[in-house]
C-alpha cells in the first residue's frame, strides 16, 4: 500500500511528526512519498531544515536522510518554490525532485493521502 504525505506547514513539531510517520512506514517496507507544499517547502531550504530543533525531537535533516535510505521519496512543489522564490539549488540534497500537486496526487491515487 502507498502512503502519500502532503506537508503544508513549516512548524517544526508538525513536520517532524509527519516525517516520523513516513519513516516508520517506509522502514516496514511501505511505499512512501512526501510532497512539501506551500509553507512546508520552507523546511527543505538548506540550513533551515533544523531551525527550531529541540533536543527531545529528531532533527528533520536526519529524518529526511533516513527516509530516503528506506526508499521514501521527497518532493518539492514547484508552485510553492516559486511563491517563496526558491530554486532547486536552494533546497536540501535529500530531494528526489520537483512535482506539482496534480502529478503527485495522480501517483498516489491508489494509496492513502495524508495532509499535514
Amino acid at each position: 500500500m502507498k502512503i502519500a504525505l502532503i506537508i503544508n506547514t513549516s512548524f517544526y513539531e508538525r513536520v517532524s511528526s509527519a516525517l516520523a510517520l513516513a519513516l516508520a512506514y517506509s522502514a516496514l517496507g511501505g511505499n512512501v512519498s512526501v510532497l512539501f507544499y506551500y509553507e512546508g517547502v520552507l523546511r527543505l531550504r538548506k540550513g533551515y531544515e533544523d531551525e527550531g530543533w529541540k533536543e527531545k525531537l529528531p532533527k528533520i535533516s536526519e529524518q529526511l536522510k533516513f527516509l530516503r535510505k528506506y526508499g521514501g521519496k521527497i518532493y518539492a512543489c514547484p508552485a510553492a518554490m516559486a511563491y517563496h522564490n526558491l530554486t532547486k539549488d536552494d533546497l536540501t540534497n535529500e530531494l528526489d525532485g520537483v512535482r506539482g500537486l496534480v502529478e503527485f496526487l495522480a501517483d498516489a491515487k491508489d494509496g492513502t493521502i495524508i495532509y499535514v
